[in-house]
């Protein structure tokens, strides 16, 4: 079943997806990296969730701006 997850940036560098996620999950949220492979190279995404609808997605998309003070995106996941 496809879920959601909030993605909260994508990173050249792994180092700074994995401090992000660390910072995330410090303030509470189950963060996890992604490593994706684009045109431009390999990216690690940072996402919050998953979580099963998009509502929820939505919900944890402001608390997780109003704790981190970064406002991510709503994305289908896997």
């Amino acid at each position: 079943a496809v879920g959601f997850a909030v993605q909260l940036g994508a990173f050249a560098r792994a180092e700074d997806a994995d401090a992000l996620r660390d910072r995330v999950r410090a303030a509470g949220f189950s963060a996890f990296v992604e490593q994706v492979r684009t045109d431009k190279g390999a990216l690690s995404r940072v996402r919050v969730g998953p979580v099963a609808n998009r509502g929820d997605a939505e919900q944890l998309r402001a608390q997780v701006a109003a704790k981190v003070g970064i406002s991510g995106m709503v994305r289908p996941h896997p």
